[in-house]
Order: structure tokens, then C-alpha cells, then sequence
């Protein structure tokens, strides 16, 4: 390209829209021209201590950038400065998973700076390296932020370095033949789709997702299945996920069904309480028994108590025996002393009559008064009994009067309860009446009976006996069921309470279910349709690039039902024309022919470009030569077209007699110890130099 061509290209801050002019680093030549970026556009990349790079500038053009130099000089370096400075994952890469191992060798730290072009003021992103600790320093506009806000930033203007089809690094490029449909799909969608059409991808599994979980309690909801003679039991493995049902008959109804003799129930029942009245006889002579032995044992311990006594008594009698024994020795003495027991016996007896005759004194004085006593008692006792006969009659005529005012209270409450009773009977039988109306879809006023239940009614008995009759027989076969255990009447309660439960829940989860398919139909609606038309213009293009190689190749969407997690693009080439079609694998092509497809898919996302840059490092590696040029001619043709955006091509080398674009921009990297730096080069003295060597 002729130096005289080159142009300076505008830089300004957030905080300074004022342009400057800008010399190109001592390591590159730029050929360019101002104006043409895209929002997110790469002004300026500055590196220092980074890799190979003591300090460098780099200045990219708005559109094909092809930065060229030998192996070593630090080509790629400018990719991993791209990646890392806008917030990158080192694994991105493919080269070391410590950011600190990015920084030269020796040095403690290094640092990147990015200017991106934004319409509202430039944004500029400053991230310094610490060895010691593998921590970054950011700063925004030169203002010290976060990570976070920085991957905000990014994402504002459409830049993803961790997608294959926007940033494909050296150590990447084998990976991108590797890449599955499925992953192929989303990166193409983050690329150069709608903003909304991933978010609506993504919308569509989440949504697939709990369909497909609500299919399956659907499915557990129905394990039995019952018809009026076999229950089916279905069952889903564990393993396979697949369906088995078996079926098993029903023992035959015996309550609801089964008919019962009215009079021989009675029969059995009187003979039921028969037989209740003898176990009561049975049991009472049973007590009485038992009474009876109980009064015996009451004697027996009570003979036992008399027999002790008898033996207390037999010894306290030889004990008055032996004290008789004595006295009768004693009074033998006595009458041997001659003392006179006469005297004494008649004068004792004396004084025996003398306390006789007192005591029948005071008995007859005692007698007297007893019987005045008793005199007045019976006055007493006969004045009482008249006064209770009068309490009596009064208390009488007093309870006459209370039950006579009771029984008339008493026949008030019952007049006034009967009148509630006939009003509530009233009003209840004027609500039967609207409900059998309404019931009987009879309008308010109507007499006339319906067709229907003059049929109805005319299969139930004519006679109010018969009625009575069959509700008998119906109240007989409900109680049947008396004999049945709480448990099994519980267990159906609980069953009931499930059933309940179940359909309730069934119904809800149907409501979600439709809502989710209602909504999945809205979004596959938003979403296929113009994904559609992407993948046909993207095929239609790469198509177009096969074909101007003498080759042919296709782009088509995969899709699996209404598995939209399983949604993918495929990729089909063919290099001779004696093959069909293959797929693009990691085996089935070569090197060379999985690098041309790949750079071709990717030239063919270039026009329909959202990203504000690509770029893609040494994928010419490999290719024949009649495929580099072919495949630099559509480079070149695509990348400087009007509607694309800025392009990162890096290779090692480049062919003789190659056709070149005006908007393109070619960075030369050197490498070597008399490199100046770029506060020191000098456009016009290198000039100036380079014309003296030709004139000499």
C-alpha cells in the first residue's frame, strides 16, 4: 500500500470529545481511514509488561485488520489482550489459567488498556495485573471499578469473547469444528440474532422443561385405574422410562347389593336379645355366686376370729383355774385361823339391804317423773302431728298451684315452638319447592310436573306402606355396615381426603400445564420463525462462498419435536464433486478443509453482524494454497463490504500477488532490542529514511 495514503484515525475520551492525533506504534504500520466504527468498535489497544510487549500502541481500522509478523513476534498477544482486557476468562484462551502468567517475564505486574468507540463518548477500560496474587485492578474512563461493572459494560455493546463465533483464538480454532449442534445454535444466536432471540431459546427449554415435569406427575397422578370389574396398575420404570400396566378382577360387591328379609332380621334380633337377657341372667347368678362365696369367706374369717378367741379364752380359764387354786389354798388358811365369817357375812348383808332400799327410793321418785315426762310427751307429739297434717295440705295446695302455672308456661312454649315449627316447615318446604324447580328446570310459578318425572315417579311404590317399606330395607342394608372396623372406615376417609387432594392438585397442575403450553406457543412463534430466516440467509451465504470456490456447502437447523433443548444447526461440505455432503466433524474432514468451513461460516455471520468485531487468529494454518487465496479474496470482499464491522485477521504469513482492499488495515509486528518505543517513532522520519535508501 502507498504511505501517503495513510490517515490518522480519532480518539477521545468519555470526559473529552476533543479528537487528537495519534502516531502509530514503532512496530506497526497502519493504512486506514477515520470514521466507518461501529458501536464497540476497538480504537486502541495499549499494552504494557504484557507477554512479549515492554509498552506498545495499537491503532485497528473500522473494518479488515490484518495484523501479519513472524511466529513469536507477538501476534497473538494482541488477541490475548483483547480477551483479557475486556473481561475474559483465561480459558478462553487456551494458554495459562492464571491471569498473572500473561504478564512478562520478570515484571511484577503488567497492564491493558482498550478504548472502545461509543456514539456517546468513547469508553476506555484499564486492567493492571498483579503477579504476586493473580488480581486485577480495573478502572473505568480511568476510574478506578469492578469486574462486574466492567462485564456490564461489555455486554452493553454486544461484545462476547467467550463466544467461538465472534473470538476465535489460536489455540481455539481446532475446538470450533468440535462444537456440537446444539452449542453451534447458541453461539450463533448470541452472534449475530436478535438480542431477544437467545433470551426466547431460553425461555423455550425453562418452559419445555416444566412441561415435561408436569407431564410426568400427570402420569403419577394415574398409577389406578378401576372399571366396574378389574383395577389396571400402572407402573413407569426406573431404567427404560417405560410404561407397564397390568390389570387384577374385583371381588364382587357383597353390601350395596346383597337383599335383606325384613322379618327374618327382626327374628334374628329378637333372638339376639334372647340370647342377651340369658347372659344377663347368667351373669347375675354369676354375682350372686360370687356374693355368696364372698359371705362365706366373711364367715370363715369370722369363725377363725371366734376359734382365736375360744383359744384367748381357754387360757385366760386355766389362768382363773390356777388364781381359784390359790384363793381356795388361801381361804383353807384362813379356816384354819379361825376368823368368824358369819359376823362378818351378816353384817355385810345388812348393810347390802340398806343400799337396796335407797335404790328403790330414788327408783320410784325417778318413775314419777318419767311418767309426768311422757304425759307431756304425748301432748307434744299430738299438737306436732296436727300442725305437719296442716303443712302438708298447705304444701299440697302450694304444688297444685306451681304445676298448674309450670303446666301452663309449659303449653305456651310448646304453642310457640310449634308455631316456629310450622313457619320453619313452611319456608323449608318453600325452598324444596325452588330447589325441585330449579332442579327440575321448572320456571317459578309452574305446577305442571315434567315428562321426565312423572316417569321417575312412576317406578317407585303407589302406597305410602310400600315406601316405608323400601326405605326400611334401604336403612337396613346402610346398617350392614355397623360391623365394619373404625380402621377400614378411616383408611377410606383418608383415601377420600387423598382422591380430594389429588384431583385438586391435578387440576391446578393441568391449569399450569396449559398456561406453559400456551406460552411456549407464543415463544416458539417469536423465536422459530426468525431463526428460520437466520440460518436460511446464513446458508445462503455460506452456500454462496462454497460455490465461488468451486465446492459446495449448506447450513440447516435440526430440530427434535418439540425438544427445543435439543434444537441445533448443522454444517454440510463437500471439497470434490465426485462426494456428497458431510456433515463437519472433527474426523471426517481434514485440518485444512474443517479451517476453510469454519472461516467461511464465520464470513458468512460477518454481514449479518450485531458484534461490534471478530476476530480470528491463524486459521489459515494448514490450507492449501489455492484455498488461502481463495479464502482471503472472500475475506477480504466480505469483511470490507458497507454493512460490516470491524474484522481481526491474524496469520504468520501471506501469499505473493494477494488482492487488497482499500479499507483495509495492515499491522506489521516486529520484534528485536532496537525497537523504539512509541513516544519516540516518527512517521515522517521513517519516511524520510526510507526515501534516502531508494535514492541511494
Amino acid at each position: 500500500m502507498d504511505l501517503s495514503q495513510k490517515r490518522k484515525r480519532i480518539s477521545h475520551e468519555l470526559t473529552n470529545s476533543q479528537p487528537s492525533r495519534r502516531e502509530a506504534a514503532p512496530s506497526c504500520s497502519t493504512n486506514g481511514q477515520a470514521g466507518g466504527f461501529v458501536e464497540g468498535s476497538i480504537l486502541r489497544i495499549t499494552m504494557r509488561n504484557f507477554l512479549t510487549y515492554d509498552h506498545s500502541e495499537v491503532f485497528p481500522g473500522p473494518k479488515l485488520n490484518m495484523i501479519v509478523g513472524a511466529n513469536g513476534t507477538g501476534k497473538s498477544s494482541i488477541v490475548c489482550a483483547i480477551c483479557l482486557g475486556l473481561a475474559g476468562k483465561t480459558a478462553v484462551l487456551g494458554r495459562g489459567d492464571k491471569v498473572g502468567l500473561y504478564v512478562k517475564r520478570g515484571c511484577s505486574k503488567g497492564s491493558v488498556e482498550i478504548e472502545l468507540y461509543r456514539a456517546s463518548g468513547n469508553l476506555i477500560i484499564t486492567r493492571e495485573i498483579q503477579v504476586e496474587n493473580n488480581q486485577s485492578t480495573w478502572m473505568l474512563n480511568k476510574k478506578h471499578s469492578s469486574q462486574r461493572a466492567v462485564e456490564e459494560a461489555v455486554k452493553e455493546l454486544h461484545i462476547q469473547v467467550g463466544n467461538l463465533c465472534q473470538f476465535l483464538p489460536q489455540e481455539k480454532v481446532g475446538e470450533f469444528a468440535k462444537m456440537s449442534k446444539i452449542e453451534l445454535l447458541e453461539a450463533t444466536e448470541k452472534s449475530v440474532g436478535p438480542p431477544e432471540m437467545y433470551e426466547f431459546h431460553c425461555e423455550l427449554k425453562t418452559f419445555r422443561s416444566k412441561e415435561r415435569d408436569l407431564e410426568v406427575i400427570r402420569e403419577l397422578q394415574m398409577r389406578m385405574i378401576y372399571t366396574a370389574e378389574e383395577k389396571y396398575t400402572v407402573k413407569k420404570s426406573n431404567y427404560s422410562s417405560n410404561v407397564v400396566s397390568s390389570n387384577s378382577a374385583l371381588r364382587p360387591s357383597q353390601f350395596l347389593t346383597m337383599t335383606i328379609d325384613a322379618d327374618e332380621r327382626s327374628q334374628l334380633e329378637e333372638q339376639l336379645r334372647a340370647a342377651e337377657r340369658q347372659v344377663q341372667s347368667i351373669d347375675q347368678r354369676m354375682a350372686a355366686i360370687r356374693e355368696q362365696q364372698a359371705k362365706l369367706d366373711r364367715r370363715d374369717n369370722e369363725l377363725r376370729a371366734n376359734k382365736k378367741k375360744l383359744s384367748e379364752l381357754k387360757g385366760k380359764k386355766r389362768q382363773l383355774e390356777q388364781k381359784i387354786s390359790t384363793k381356795q389354798d388361801s381361804l383353807r388358811q384362813m379356816e384354819q385361823n379361825e376368823i368368824n365369817l358369819q359376823a362378818i357375812e351378816e353384817e355385810t348383808n345388812a348393810k347390802i339391804a340398806a343400799v337396796n332400799n335407797k335404790k328403790v327410793a330414788i327408783m320410784e321418785e325417778y318413775l314419777g317423773h318419767m311418767q309426768m315426762k311422757a304425759r307431756l310427751s304425748m301432748d307434744k307429739v299430738y299438737l306436732a302431728l296436727q300442725s305437719a297434717g296442716l303443712s302438708a295440705e298447705k304444701t299440697k295446695l302450694e304444688t297444685d298451684c306451681r304445676d298448674s302455672s309450670s303446666e301452663l308456661k309449659r303449653a305456651e312454649v310448646v304453642y310457640t315452638k310449634l308455631d316456629q315449627a310450622k313457619n320453619n316447615l313452611l319456608a323449608t318446604c318453600k325452598t324444596l319447592m325452588r330447589r325441585a324447580s330449579e332442579i327440575c328446570n321448572m320456571t317459578p310459578g309452574e305446577t305442571a310436573v315434567p315428562e321426565e318425572l312423572h316417569r321417575a315417579f312412576s317406578q317407585l311404590p303407589d302406597t305410602l306402606d310400600e315406601v316405608d317399606a323400601m326405605l326400611n330395607e334401604e336403612k337396613t342394608r346402610a346398617e350392614c355396615f355397623t360391623g365394619l372396623s373404625d380402621a377400614v372406615v378411616e383408611e377410606y376417609n383418608r383415601r377420600e381426603r387423598e382422591i380430594q387432594n389429588m384431583e385438586k392438585e391435578l387440576d391446578d397442575k393441568t391449569n399450569a400445564l396449559r398456561t406453559y403450553r400456551q406460552n411456549i406457543a407464543e415463544a416458539k412463534e417469536r423465536w422459530l420463525n426468525p431463526l428460520k430466516r437466520l440460518v436460511e440467509q446464513i446458508s445462503e451465504r455460506f452456500s454462496e462462498f462454497f460455490r465461488s470456490m468451486q465446492c459446495a456447502g449448506e447450513v440447516d437447523l435440526l430440530s427434535e419435536n418439540e425438544e427445543y433443548d435439543k434444537y441445533g444447526i448443522r454444517i454440510q461440505v463437500k471439497f470434490r464433486s465426485s462426494t456428497e455432503l458431510h456433515e463437519l466433524t472433527p474426523h471426517h474432514q481434514s485440518g485444512g478443509e474443517r479451517s476453510v468451513s469454519t472461516m467461511l461460516y464465520l464470513m458468512a455471520l460477518q454481514e449479518l453482524n450485531r458484534c461490534p468485531f471478530r476476530v480470528v487468529d491463524e486459521i489459515n494454518q494448514g490450507m492449501d494454497p489455492v484455498n488461502e487465496r481463495r479464502v482471503f479474496d472472500i475475506v477480504v470482499r466480505t469483511a470490507c463490504g458497507v454493512n460490516t464491522s470491524q474484522y481481526f485477521f491474524i496469520t504468520p504469513k501471506l501469499l505473493q500477488n494477494l488482492k487488497y482492499a482499500e479499507q483495509m488495515t495492515i499491522l506489521c509486528v516486529h520484534n528485536g532490542p532496537y525497537m523504539l518505543p512509541p513516544n519516540k517513532w516518527s512517521e515522517k522520519t521513517f519516511i524520510r529514511c526510507a526515501t534516502r535508501r531508494q535514492i541511494s
